[in-house]
């Protein structure tokens, strides 16, 4: 079935099977950073690759909807929330995948004591991703619902729970920066910025996922 035909049913439901191709990318960051810890850069390749793969199908699917996005006025929702919901669910397949880009660069110093906050910082990071995609997964219902009522208060709370995850992961965020500086003396100043670079673009993933559920918030509040 093409995005053409789902978009005659809906549009969340197009944009729906988007959300499962971003699954598909943050769900290998756990085993991708296990990889690069362990210094596997084969392994990490092979992760990466995979990312990349479905990045690319994500792509696909967002370049079908904004294709096959009508510009009528009897659109459940305005396009431009629809168009700014599918751009920030490509930024969290999109940082997946640079996360997996980096990590490929080299192999680099691994600071003592940091694998046990980086498991519990991509574990949330994660976790913010995957309540999105409930959020996601309650739109068509939403949707019949006219975007209020129960449905709404249901959405709204799930919205909250993305909102505190993501609260965690950017204070994790800040302990491993921390750590990677307070450690630099310990490693060259490539592996620092590496580092540095992989951290951030870790916790822009569930940013990315935080600014999309935001923007229902906005669709819900109007």
């Amino acid at each position: 079935m093409s995005i053409f035909d789902l978009f005659r049913k809906s549009p969340f439901i197009a944009i729906n099977e988007m959300m499962k191709e971003v699954i598909e990318c943050t769900n290998r960051i756990p085993e991708l950073y296990d990889a690069f810890i362990d210094g596997n850069q084969e392994e990490v390749e092979r992760i990466a690759k995979e990312i990349s793969n479905h990045e690319y199908q994500t792509d696909k699917i967002k370049d079908g909807i904004r294709q096959s996005l009508p510009n009528s006025i009897f659109m459940p929702v305005a396009r431009g929330d629809i168009l700014q919901i599918i751009t920030s669910m490509d930024a969290i397949a999109d940082k997946s995948e640079d996360v997996g880009v980096l990590m490929t660069f080299k192999k680099i110093y691994v600071p003592e004591g940091i694998k046990n906050k980086i498991k519990e910082f991509t574990n949330t990071v994660v976790n913010v991703v995957e309540q999105s995609k409930q959020v996601i997964e309650e739109l068509e219902a939403l949707r019949e619902a006219s975007f209020s009522g129960p449905e709404a208060k249901e959405v709204v709370t799930l919205l909250n729970k993305v909102n505190e995850s993501e609260h965690k992961t950017d204070v994790m965020q800040y302990d491993l920066t921390k750590i990677i500086i307070d450690k630099s003396e310990e490693m060259n100043c490539a592996s620092l910025i590496l580092w540095l670079k992989i951290i951030e673009a870790t916790g822009d993933i569930a940013n990315a996922a935080e600014k999309m559920c935001n923007r229902i918030r906005l669709i819900i509040s109007q």
